[in-house]
Protein backbone atom coordinates (compact mmCIF):
# COMPACT_ATOMS: atom_id res chain seq x y z
CA UNK A 1 0.00 0.00 0.00
CA UNK A 2 1.38 3.37 -1.01
CA UNK A 3 0.84 6.32 1.32
CA UNK A 4 1.48 9.60 -0.47
CA UNK A 5 3.98 11.91 1.15
CA UNK A 6 2.36 15.04 2.57
CA UNK A 7 4.23 18.29 2.54
CA UNK A 8 3.92 20.34 5.77
CA UNK A 9 2.11 23.08 3.83
CA UNK A 10 -0.62 20.56 2.85
CA UNK A 11 -2.22 20.84 6.29
CA UNK A 12 -5.75 22.14 6.44
CA UNK A 13 -5.97 25.77 7.52
CA UNK A 14 -6.26 26.38 11.25
CA UNK A 15 -9.77 27.39 12.26
CA UNK A 16 -9.92 30.48 14.45
CA UNK A 17 -12.57 31.10 17.11
CA UNK A 18 -14.12 33.63 14.71
CA UNK A 19 -14.30 30.91 12.02
CA UNK A 20 -16.05 28.61 14.48
CA UNK A 21 -18.59 31.31 15.40
CA UNK A 22 -19.16 32.10 11.72
CA UNK A 23 -19.73 28.42 10.89
CA UNK A 24 -22.16 28.08 13.79
CA UNK A 25 -24.06 31.18 12.62
CA UNK A 26 -24.18 29.83 9.06
CA UNK A 27 -25.56 26.52 10.33
CA UNK A 28 -28.19 28.30 12.41
CA UNK A 29 -29.20 30.38 9.40
CA UNK A 30 -29.66 27.22 7.38
CA UNK A 31 -31.67 25.65 10.21
CA UNK A 32 -33.95 28.70 10.34
CA UNK A 33 -34.53 28.63 6.57
CA UNK A 34 -35.42 24.94 6.67
CA UNK A 35 -37.73 25.45 9.65
CA UNK A 36 -39.46 28.33 7.85
CA UNK A 37 -39.96 26.23 4.71
CA UNK A 38 -41.43 23.42 6.80
CA UNK A 39 -43.84 25.79 8.56
CA UNK A 40 -44.89 27.31 5.23
CA UNK A 41 -45.49 23.79 3.95
CA UNK A 42 -47.84 23.06 6.84
CA UNK A 43 -45.44 20.80 8.73
CA UNK A 44 -44.85 20.72 12.46
CA UNK A 45 -41.36 21.60 13.64
CA UNK A 46 -39.38 21.04 16.81
CA UNK A 47 -37.11 23.90 17.77
CA UNK A 48 -35.84 22.26 20.96
CA UNK A 49 -32.15 22.76 20.17
CA UNK A 50 -32.39 26.24 18.68
CA UNK A 51 -32.22 28.23 21.93
CA UNK A 52 -29.18 26.26 23.09
CA UNK A 53 -27.36 26.81 19.77
CA UNK A 54 -28.15 30.52 19.79
CA UNK A 55 -26.84 30.76 23.36
CA UNK A 56 -23.66 28.99 22.27
CA UNK A 57 -23.23 31.40 19.36
CA UNK A 58 -23.71 34.40 21.67
CA UNK A 59 -21.12 33.02 24.09
CA UNK A 60 -18.62 32.32 21.31
CA UNK A 61 -19.14 35.80 19.88
CA UNK A 62 -18.70 37.48 23.26
CA UNK A 63 -15.43 35.56 23.75
CA UNK A 64 -13.95 37.05 20.57
CA UNK A 65 -11.71 40.09 20.58
CA UNK A 66 -13.81 43.23 20.12
CA UNK A 67 -12.99 43.83 16.45
CA UNK A 68 -13.57 40.20 15.47
CA UNK A 69 -16.91 40.21 17.28
CA UNK A 70 -17.92 43.43 15.55
CA UNK A 71 -17.07 41.88 12.20
CA UNK A 72 -19.79 39.27 12.85
CA UNK A 73 -22.52 41.89 13.41
CA UNK A 74 -23.99 41.66 9.89
CA UNK A 75 -24.21 37.88 10.17
CA UNK A 76 -25.87 38.12 13.60
CA UNK A 77 -28.25 40.77 12.28
CA UNK A 78 -29.25 38.44 9.44
CA UNK A 79 -29.86 35.66 11.95
CA UNK A 80 -32.11 37.92 13.99
CA UNK A 81 -34.08 38.65 10.83
CA UNK A 82 -34.42 34.91 10.20
CA UNK A 83 -35.67 34.37 13.75
CA UNK A 84 -38.19 37.20 13.35
CA UNK A 85 -39.41 35.75 10.05
CA UNK A 86 -39.79 32.28 11.55
CA UNK A 87 -41.58 33.68 14.61
CA UNK A 88 -44.04 35.53 12.36
CA UNK A 89 -44.67 32.39 10.26
CA UNK A 90 -45.35 30.35 13.39
CA UNK A 91 -47.69 33.04 14.76
CA UNK A 92 -49.55 33.29 11.44
CA UNK A 93 -49.99 29.56 11.35
CA UNK A 94 -51.29 29.47 14.92
CA UNK A 95 -53.61 32.45 14.38
CA UNK A 96 -54.28 32.88 10.66
CA UNK A 97 -55.62 36.28 9.62
CA UNK A 98 -59.42 36.35 9.15
CA UNK A 99 -60.67 35.79 5.63
CA UNK A 100 -62.65 38.59 3.98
Amino acid sequence: MHIPHRHPTDRPPIRTPADTARELADGLGQMLRIAHALIEGGREIDLAGLECQIGLLCAKTLDLPTEEGRALRPLLHDLLGGIDTLTAAIANRAHPPPEH
